[in-house]
């Protein structure tokens, strides 16, 4: 059986390291551990029109049926519920669609909307790659060469790419993306996708309110500061948190490239990684299994 070594714990990681351990003997290395980056950080907002011109996306219908599928593999794992499936409101601009709902002039409601509880999701995927024989290594890895001995590499590793020399070609850009967590007065019945987005959690009296997208940044950790100031929430905030998306300058289209003989590289995600991480990880094994 060939060895893969797979370079990243978050959302890609471990839909690539569910597949593909169906087939081969895979081990994850991340510093950070399961969902330690920007994945673990994630709204969960998940839902074909992101964006602040609500445009549908790539792929769209191929891609959200893919992540239920994995949704319903970490419910089971777990016993319960990893996600909300009443939809997502949208403020703003949207196309239209069959599971699009104008409520009102600049409101919709995407009826195919999922509101994705990140921890216990990650949680639940990890332990069916665990039954699959899949093993986590806690160590930082930043080159190719420290991963002698696999038939493979998959590069899933988020911002994490930079430091590989391998990957310098791609163009790719960086955005720090910072999320409050703010005390509720009342339930939300479901999530808000708008500029300022306002996000449920398993808590019914905590949302998370965000994201920034910084491009221009020096330290990586959350300032809550310069968060509060973007974001301006209207309730108190808890906590903030920060992580640093990998987007594509050129489109919105994620990518899954081969690098070399034997490594590959599942990149630039950004804001959409709940809605490609389980079709790419699917595609990466149909690739691989040839």
């Amino acid at each position: 059986m060939k060895r893969i070594a797979l370079i990243g714990a978050g959302f890609a990681g471990l839909a690539a390291a569910y597949y593909l351990s169906e087939k081969f003997q895979v081990v994850l290395f991340d510093q950070k551990g399961i969902g330690g980056g920007a994945s673990g950080i994630s709204s969960g907002l998940l839902h074909p029109y992101p964006g602040e011109k609500g445009r549908r996306s790539w792929h769209a219908e191929e891609a959200l049926q893919a992540t239920r599928q994995l949704l319903k593999v970490a419910e089971k794992e777990l016993g319960q519920p990893v996600a909300q499936y009443n939809g997502i409101l949208k403020v703003g601009p949207c196309d239209a669609g069959d599971d699009v709902e104008c409520l009102s002039d600049g409101t919709f409601l995407i009826k195919s909307g999922i509101t994705v509880f990140p921890e216990l999701y990650l949680e639940g995927l990890w332990r069916a790659c665990q039954k699959r024989g899949a093993q986590l290594q806690l160590q930082k890895i930043d080159s190719l060469e420290q991963l002698s001995g696999f038939d493979l590499t998959v590069l899933a590793v988020g911002a994490g790419i930079r430091h590989f020399a391998e990957c310098r070609h791609l163009k790719i850009n960086y955005v720090k993306g910072q999320v409050l967590a703010c005390a509720l007065e009342k339930t939300l019945e479901r999530s808000i996708s708008s500029k300022r987005y306002v996000a449920m959690t398993p808590s019914e009296k905590i949302c998370h309110w965000g994201a920034t997208y910084e491009r221009e940044f020096i330290d990586e950790r959350p300032c809550k500061e310069t968060a509060i100031a973007l974001l301006k929430p209207e309730t108190e905030v808890l906590d903030c948190r920060a992580g640093i998306r990998v987007t594509n300058p050129a489109h919105y289209f994620p990518l899954l490239e081969q690098l070399d003989a034997t490594t590959w590289v599942v990149t630039a995600l950004g804001s959409r990684g709940l809605l490609y991480h389980a079709w790419l990880g699917k595609k990466l094994f149909s690739t691989l299994s040839i």
